[in-house]
């Protein structure tokens, strides 16, 4: 079994404070096997892990969190940018533009509410092409993960988990647990479209 933290942020993109440096030791600490790294609107803003990796042999996978017109998604396998993927673009055709890529784009927080009041809510329900959503978000109440799940299960899509730390005290709260190690992006994506992983809570906690 292999468990992977598959949302959490650092310093890098300006709104965490986790140092890149800080996430391997406290990743171990909390038992984790991995984790990634899902910095705002870029994939590059995270490339100083692939040294922290080769470092420290700790698998580090990098992402992005991308901002559609109504939701976030969790980009991986793809090396997506403001260049190739503007802000802002109906979450439908982020979606179908990450697929073509070969990548996986999963919903963030779906039920969460913003500052504004809005949330991509039951819109999730009508987005095609989905392999998984993220049904257990570390820094959201139970409600808004137990609507996560349940749209989930009407979908017939798998969950996964993600801390969405920004702080260290939450990293590696929840995980997704997979039923093999992982040890590159391409494999990780493949796992993701493959199922079989399970979201957690860690009893670190």
């Amino acid at each position: 079994m292999f468990k992977i933290d598959m949302h959490i942020h650092s310093a890098l993109g300006g709104d965490s404070i986790i140092e890149p440096e800080q996430v391997v030791q406290r990743a171990i600490e909390v038992g984790l096997d991995a984790v990634c790294v899902t910095e705002h609107h870029s994939y590059s803003l995270s490339q100083p892990f692939e040294e922290i990796m080769r470092e420290t042999g700790f698998p580090i996978f990098r992402g992005m969190e991308y901002n559609a017109a109504e939701g976030h998604l969790l980009i991986f396998g793809v090396k997506a940018g403001r260049g190739n993927l503007p802000p802002r673009l109906p979450i439908q055709s982020a979606l179908d533009w990450v697929h073509r890529s070969v990548g996986v784009a999963i919903p963030a927080h779906p039920y969460q509410v913003d500052m504004l009041g809005r949330s991509l809510g039951s819109e999730v329900l009508k987005l095609k092409g989905l392999v998984a959503l993220e049904t257990l978000n570390g820094s959201l109440s139970p409600e808004e993960n137990k609507k996560a799940s349940n749209a989930a299960g009407r979908l017939g899509i798998h969950g996964i988990g993600g801390s969405d730390a920004h702080g260290l005290h939450v990293l590696g709260r929840v995980y997704t647990l997979f039923p093999s190690p992982i040890r590159t992006e391409e494999e990780l994506v493949s796992a993701l479209k493959n199922g079989g992983y399970t979201p957690c809570w860690n009893d670190f906690y």
